[in-house]
């Protein structure tokens, strides 16, 4: 069978899916929300079957035709939409450091240290760790960009060429560790809504403080990515003959050769400020000043930060142009997040009655089982929907029903959230399961779709053990069962 045969095929499967569910009679769900079932599932095939750009032009239309809202009003919302932009800026100004030189100044630093001599799955294990805790103190989108372009540079200098295994299974890992990093921030996504929605719920009675969170939430998530390392080793097992080779000589000889001039200089001195301005809002006091940098937003610090390189001159010329940059904007990811974004919300909508058939489900799920057996169940069961619905979604929905078990059961209602949380927060095993996952599926040259899903699964599975072995004692420690 020929390419174009295939093509064709999968394209026939795409628009089938888009335009075909919402014909049939509706299954738990309202009228509209069997149309917006079907973008999702034709959006979901055709990220995995066939390529982001057009099949997101054509799902972002059609989800204007089910009755969700207005066909140009969605596209606008769209690319209007913070995390957009974001990527859209944080692109060109990844490609900015690349340019000036920076990046390969820190990858050199950061290869050429002593501890990595002879020592892949340390080094390995470090960039995943480190990927987890600058974006736990940061944010984890901008995270995953800065590492995975130093990471590009110390594949260039090892002399790893695109779609090798590691490489692959490493930058993979990097954009599971991004989406871990909000798994362990109480301020974030997932979290902060439960956390308001479980007080909520509770009449002020259950409160769960960002320290107690933040106790259960970081040793499991390290624990994943050292999961997910050992994994990698022994079941992908990759040649890492490339890396295992460097000599103490090599490193030695890095080291001499670090330098940095004015360009370097001043892409440093751009970065440094980025993560000042993301970074001052989270341990300033309450205050003037708090208020002030907290206006600087991921979007707002990054176009004033562009906004300034493009004035300052070195040599003679201008650090930073938007249009040379602009060449390193992968099309694929903006488009992705652009679809993702509507498409996920529609799913969430009330008149969709998606949040309805998930209620029930859950509640099924509940009865006629053991509380510990349940739990272990209910984590299960979010761990694999999380994966094709938002976690928000997941978060809110799931929030009132572990209340009302906790007062039939007598379960703690705050350490059964925490489980939640972290179940909810595994969201990396599907291009749909979140827009940090998601890179990883849109990076198909180095990575690839098939080594996107099995990492994507595998860590999921290896998330779930740690959940289960390390959570579970550590919630009963901390806040108990």
């Amino acid at each position: 069978m020929s390419d174009t045969t295939v093509s064709y095929g999968h394209a026939a499967a795409f628009f089938l899916l888009t335009f075909g569910i919402g014909l049939l009679p509706p299954v738990g769900v309202s009228v509209m929300g069997m149309k917006v079932l079907g973008v999702f599932l034709g959006l979901l095939y055709g990220w995995s079957f066939i390529g982001f750009a057009w099949p997101s032009m054509i799902s972002l239309v059609a989800l204007g035709f089910t009755g969700y809202g207005d066909p140009a009003g969605i596209i606008a919302s769209a690319f209007s939409h913070p995390a957009v932009l974001f990527t859209l800026f944080v692109l060109a100004f990844t490609s900015y450091c690349n340019q000036s030189g920076i990046n390969a100044v820190m990858a050199k630093w950061f290869l050429s240290r002593a501890a990595f001599t002879g020592r892949p799955w340390v080094f390995t294990a470090s960039v995943l760790v480190g990927t987890l805790l600058i974006g736990f103190l940061v944010d984890g989108v901008p995270t995953v960009f800065l590492i995975s372009g130093i990471l590009y540079s110390i594949f260039d200098d090892a002399g790893f060429r695109k779609g090798d295994a590691y490489p692959a299974w490493l930058l993979a890992g990097v954009c599971i560790a991004g989406v871990l990093s909000f798994a362990c921030k109480p301020w974030a996504g997932q979290n902060l809504m439960g956390i308001g929605a479980l007080a909520d719920v509770s009449g002020g009675a259950v409160v769960i403080d960002n320290l107690t969170l933040i106790a259960v939430a970081l040793p499991v998530c390290v624990a994943t990515l050292l999961v997910y390392t050992l994994i990698v080793r022994f079941v992908f097992r990759p040649d890492i003959s490339r890396m295992a080779h460097l000599t103490p000589e090599y490193l030695a000889s890095l080291r001499r050769d670090l330098h940095i001039g004015p360009e370097q200089g001043v892409a440093a001195a751009a970065l440094f400020v980025f993560l000042l301005l993301m970074f001052l809002p989270n341990i300033l006091p309450t205050g003037t000043a708090a208020a002030f940098f907290g206006k600087f937003s991921m979007t707002v610090a990054i176009v004033l930060i562009l906004g300034v390189l493009s004035f300052v001159r070195v040599k003679g010329k201008a650090a930073f142009d938007f249009q040379t940059c602009s060449a390193g904007i992968n099309w694929n990811v903006i488009w992705m997040l652009a679809a993702s974004i509507p498409v996920s919300a529609a799913m969430s909508s009330p008149d969709a009655g998606v949040g309805r058939l998930l209620t029930d489900l859950l509640g099924r799920l509940a009865g006629g089982s053991g509380v510990l057996l349940f739990l272990i169940g209910f984590m299960v069961f979010v761990t694999v929907m999380t994966q094709f619905t938002h976690n928000v979604t997941i978060v809110l929905i799931a929030v009132p029903i572990i209340w009302n078990l906790s007062q039939s059961s007598g379960i703690n209602p705050a350490g059964f959230s925490i489980l939640l949380f972290l179940a909810a927060g595994t969201a990396f095993a599907t291009p749909a399961a979140s827009t940090v996952g998601a890179l990883s599926f849109a990076n198909g040259e180095w990575i690839g779709m098939r080594r996107a899903f099995q990492a994507g699964i595998l860590g999921c599975a290896g998330g779930l053990l740690c959940m289960l072995a390390l959570g579970l004692p550590l919630v009963s420690a901390v806040v108990g069962l």
